[in-house]
């Protein structure tokens, strides 16, 4: 089961501050270019000469800092062990995915403009047809910019090995993503036995619009 959410193309997300000071260039009371500082400061940020306090969220000063994902919560390419975040037994949620931010709109896989998460979903021998639900969706995804691609295995096909049943290797980047594994005797149309469970998944996000905005997301991981 999947979800590929609304894709629209021209929200209005973001966190752009338009508002001018009534002298320069800032944002605030400064008489010449900053919005703090009377000179070349921008009161609330870097003192600099290129930042505004709270205007462009680019890496270049901008008071507010690069809203970019920790580098060290998450991966930037496939296989990276920084992109580990933990073990799923039915009945776990996760509780401290890290909040992310990418600025820029996909540039394609191995490109930069992407954070990798991987994620265990154990299986005791024995337990199939009984392995519960695996499911990967997005618990914050401010102004829908955001989608994921989910993998067996660096290197392998996006939802490739029965992922993504109704699709395959064409599914589309999605907002929620599930494996189901339950007793076919229930009549659970979703019943992925003759499929390799997904013992370990890679995770890919990437922004899908609204670039260079400042908008972010947060991913849940969850088992039943």
């Amino acid at each position: 089961m999947f979800s590929n959410g609304e894709a629209g193309t021209n929200a209005e997300g973001g966190t752009f501050d338009e508002s001018g000071g009534d002298m320069g260039t800032g944002d605030g009371d400064g008489p010449t270019t900053g919005d703090g500082d009377p000179s070349t400061g921008d009161g609330d940020g870097d003192p600099g000469t290129t930042g505004d306090g709270d205007g462009d969220p680019g890496t270049t000063g901008d008071g507010d800092g690069d809203c970019a994902t920790d580098p060290a919560t998450v991966g930037s390419s496939c296989g990276q062990g920084s992109a580990y975040h933990g073990a799923y037994p039915i009945g776990e949620v996760s509780a401290d995915m890290p909040l992310g931010a990418i600025l820029e709109t996909d540039n394609g896989q191995g490109n930069g403009a992407e954070d990798w998460y991987q994620v265990d979903f154990p299986l005791d021998p024995g337990t199939r047809p009984m392995a519960g639900t695996a499911m990967i969706q997005f618990l914050t995804n401010e102004n829908d910019d955001y989608r994921f691609e989910v993998y067996r295995d660096c290197g392998a096909q996006a939802y490739g090995q029965g992922l993504a049943a109704e699709f395959g290797a064409s599914a589309p980047p999605l907002t929620e993503w599930s494996f189901s594994d339950l007793n076919p005797d229930m009549e659970q149309l979703e019943y992925m036995d003759n499929f390799p469970w997904p013992t370990t998944v890679w995770v890919r996000v990437f922004r899908f619009k609204d670039s260079p905005t400042c908008t972010g997301y947060q991913l849940q991981v969850q088992r039943e």
